[in-house]
């Protein structure tokens, strides 16, 4: 709808509004003072400016040709000005106290019309109301006559001279006043109507920057009443309505201590992070929004921080590797070769020994135990200075099929543990060293097989994906807590009694070496799963 036709209307509704005020106004006089006689001009004033009404919402309706131009304004205007003039007629002539309203048509035609409206309808004022003085002054209509019941005395020349040229100041200095009131109305509206877009646009471009954010944002109360959150927050949080829920509930739900309220010593910024296990890490931000003195509410920045907790995690463990493989190679050279030397010696005293006596017996063991020190050093070189790769594209489908088989048939698996395959139909090509990622399945078995109990369950599945494949070795075991899982590749973290404790820092090398990565779940008296992510040779092309 057009400016101009909506205040068209407004100017119909809001004169049916006046003259039904009047009208019931009437009415009450009528019926508490008993005037009658005296009010029947009001009521054929009331029933014209009603069918001047219709008329207009007729022309209104059926020609929409006007509805936007200013025409139909200058009508209703026009047509207030002839009803003004008839109850000025039948109210006293020129000194009816209805004469102001000439006034008010003047200051309604120039809000809604600017200036050109205001100076024609205060040229149409004089006009009239000159015209009604004119008549009344030569006795051209009696008002008595026309049945008028109000007390009439005909006008002097003097009377309506003066009468005239006052109302006639008068309607133009409100054109003027008008004119300068529309016109800075209409600067002030062009302002506003510039800030309003202006705010908005930077409202727009708040939300927008605000919902881009990678950071969660929340907005509270002191009590911690959460009265915004953009959409990131509502995700990292796991919330789906932007206000009327509780941060300090939440971080409650989120086993954390409450957050609010802030004593006053504690005005400022606070940071701390909460870690939801081990699959989620939060960094956790909260600053006072101030207000002059008092603090209106907090603001808390909160962000995700799970994969820079898995990076930095793994960088310590790449540096706990390194220094423990410097270490490692120093003592490598300095044992292995005193140790050849013990376990040739202890062999040749063997051979001269008589085979009852307890002093072969004796050396024996020292030959076993240098055997198994040897090994543990050739683990520990292997680990520290690994041989280089022999990469070729493997099948990963056959390569998991024929560890699996060479492990169920192990002597350390008894015959009720539960071994399970399950395997794509098609190959799964990979490039790796076949012996090297061998190794690695094995090591995963081999430490499943020592955390389950006798009759317990392995499971090992692969899957292909897009660029990736997924190779999957669970168990039902004993499980880990979430600092044992923390520690899980470090070298010598010997979890069983059995074990150099090098073999899943072997692992965790070996797909290191081969661009892949390792992840690991567990959970206390649920078992444990661990994830080999290998990139396939089409990602590579």
């Amino acid at each position: 709808m057009e400016p101009l036709e909506k205040q068209a209307v407004r100017l119909m509704v809001y004169r049916m509004v006046v003259v039904f005020t009047f009208f019931l106004s009437s009415l009450g006089v009528q019926v508490f003072l008993g005037l009658e006689f005296y009010l029947k001009p009001f009521y054929y004033i009331i029933a014209l400016v009603l069918s001047l009404n219709l008329l207009y919402t007729l022309l209104y309706l059926f020609f929409k040709a006007i509805r936007s131009r200013p025409v139909l304004i200058y009508l209703q205007i026009f047509g207030d000005v002839v009803c003004v003039t008839l109850l000025c007629l039948f109210t006293g002539g020129i000194v009816s106290i209805f004469t102001f309203l000439y006034h008010v048509l003047v200051v309604i035609a120039g809000y809604l019309l600017k200036k050109r409206g205001a100076f024609i309808t205060a040229t149409a004022d004089c006009l009239v109301y000159g015209l009604l003085c004119v008549t009344l002054l030569y006795g051209w209509v009696e008002p008595t006559r026309l049945g008028s019941t109000f007390p009439y005395e005909a006008p002097t020349a003097d009377s309506a001279f003066h009468s005239l040229i006052a109302h006639y100041i008068g309607f133009f200095l409100i054109a003027i006043l008008m004119t300068i009131m529309s016109g800075r109305i209409e600067t002030t509206s062009l302002a506003l109507g510039v800030m309003q877009k202006d705010l908005s646009s930077l409202r727009n471009l708040n939300e927008q920057i605000v919902s881009s954010l990678t950071w969660g944002v929340v907005t509270m109360e002191p009590t911690g009443l959460v009265t915004f959150a953009n959409n990131s927050a509502l995700q990292i949080l796991g919330e789906t309505a932007p206000t009327g829920w509780n941060f300090n509930h939440k971080l409650h739900l989120l086993e954390q201590e409450p957050l609010l309220p802030f004593t006053e010593e504690e005005f400022g910024e606070r940071e701390f992070e909460v870690h939801l296990g081990q699959e989620k890490h939060l960094e956790v931000v909260v600053a006072p929004l101030r207000s002059g003195d008092s603090p209106p509410g907090f603001l808390a920045l909160i962000r995700d921080q799970t994969e820079i907790v898995r990076l930095r995690e793994q960088l310590a463990l790449k540096e706990r590797l390194m220094a423990t493989g410097a270490m490692a190679a120093d003592i490598a050279h300095e044992i292995k070769n005193p140790l050849g030397s013990i376990s040739g010696a202890a062999q040749m005293l063997q051979k001269e020994s008589r085979e009852d006596s307890s002093q072969k017996a004796l050396l024996g063991i020292i030959q076993e135990e240098s055997r198994r020190l040897t090994d543990i050093l050739d683990n520990f070189l292997g680990y520290v200075k690994p041989p280089p790769l022999k990469k070729r594209t493997l099948d990963l489908n056959s390569l998991a099929a024929e560890v699996v088989t060479l492990f169920k048939n192990d002597p350390a698996c008894g015959p009720n543990l539960t071994i399970e395959l399950k395997l794509p139909d098609a190959p799964i090509p990979v490039p790796a060293d076949p012996d090297r990622i061998r190794q690695a399945l094995w090591n995963l078995l081999h430490n499943a097989r020592k955390a389950v109990s006798p009759k317990g369950r392995i499971a090992v599945s692969l899957t292909p994906g897009k660029e990736t494949a997924i190779l999957d070795v669970e168990d039902d075991g004993v499980g880990m807590r979430p600092t044992e899982i923390a520690n899980y590749f470090q070298p010598f973290r010997r979890g069983f009694s059995q074990g150099s404790g090098l073999g899943l820092s072997m692992v965790y090398r070996i797909m290191e070496q081969h661009g892949g990565h390792i992840e690991v779940t567990s959970a206390p008296g649920k078992g444990t799963r661990c994830r080999l992510i290998f990139a396939l040779e089409s990602a590579h092309e």
